[in-house]
């Protein structure tokens, strides 16, 4: 038994030594599983496996569109004891769409992925275009089928807007 205490702690130590401290002074593991085009009922298992051996950070978005199943897989490695939300760091991004409407997207994300925080939430791309609906990650386009930037919201505006969710207690850290 003190045997695998001691390899436990020294895993914990790893980890810690494997982490940055951001300006917010939360501390971000180095290395993480982004989940970019993973898809339906894969991303349950492919989630837990990576966190059964090791994997404590989770880099998402809303314009990759499998939030929910993200949320799913969270949610079950809470429940059965697998991980502790506080042990793990969940990444998302506000999509270009939703530059106006920065806390409700960073809601409707928490809602899919099933969490009362977000440990980062970061703007995908600093250009805000045209609103397409919270959530909804469309680009729309004018019309010679360019991208349609909404130059009535600056970045300004936009990351006043994140700074709001850390002051709700929605996210702890927020960057582009």
């Amino acid at each position: 038994m003190k045997q695998r205490q001691t390899a436990s702690i020294r895993q914990s130590d790893r980890r810690e030594e494997m982490a940055i401290t951001l300006n917010s002074g939360f501390k971000m593991p180095i290395i993480g599983l982004g989940v970019w085009r993973m898809e339906g009922k894969d991303i349950k298992d492919l989630l837990i496996n990576a966190t059964k051996i090791g994997y404590r950070h989770f880099d998402c978005a809303a314009y990759y569109q499998n939030e929910g199943e993200v949320g799913e897989a969270l949610a079950e490695a809470f429940k059965t004891g697998l991980v502790k939300r506080e042990d793990l760091f969940i990444t998302t991004k506000l999509w270009n769409s939703d530059h106006g409407h920065v806390v409700e997207a960073c809601k409707a994300s928490l809602k899919k992925l099933q969490l009362d925080y977000l440990d980062l939430f970061l703007v995908h791309f600093p250009i805000a275009t045209k609103h397409t609906g919270v959530g909804t990650t469309a680009s729309a386009l004018d019309e010679e089928g360019v991208l349609d930037i909404d130059t009535t919201i600056s970045l300004e505006t936009t990351w006043h807007a994140m700074e709001q969710t850390v002051s709700m207690g929605l996210v702890r850290s927020i960057g582009i």
